[in-house]
């Protein structure tokens, strides 16, 4: 199938790559397919593309190939949401913010709002943790 990407153009996907995100991201909620799009250069960020909004994309990455102290629990009625019985089959996403500050581009990562994803239902959902040690924006770093 071919779905439309404003900063991909056309893109010739699987449907069954697809991610259904259920009532979809916070604040995008007509969005809930989305296609996740590695960028293979950098071997740590990938793209969520929705499937149905062309100009809706994300970048993401997993929180712990820069924050390998970050922990979070994953509330009972989200595993039950997306079928996620075992926890090897969850991958565990942030999503990031470029800042632009003069010649200098910074990313922030926001570990408050994690993604967690049944790799084998390709059920996910966004959660907010309770935890205040994290914040939605937590300056990337290397590990």
């Amino acid at each position: 199938m071919t779905i439309e990407s404003s900063r991909f153009g056309a893109l010739e996907l699987e449907r069954s790559q697809g991610i259904d995100f259920g009532p979809g991201l916070l604040g995008f909620p007509e969005s809930g397919t989305y296609y996740l799009l590695d960028v293979p250069e950098t071997g740590y960020y990938a793209w969520l593309q929705s499937g149905e909004e062309p100009e809706v994309a994300f970048l993401v990455t997993s929180p712990w190939d820069f924050f390998p102290d970050y922990e979070l629990d994953v509330p009972d009625d989200v595993q039950d949401e997306i079928s996620l019985s075992d926890p090897s089959d969850a991958e565990v996403l942030v999503l990031l913010t470029a800042h632009h500050d003069g010649g200098a581009t910074a990313l922030t990562a926001n570990l408050l709002g994690p993604i967690v994803v049944n790799t084998r239902t390709r059920q996910a959902r966004q959660i907010v943790l309770d935890d205040t040690r994290y914040t939605t924006r937590e300056l990337l770093r290397a590990s």
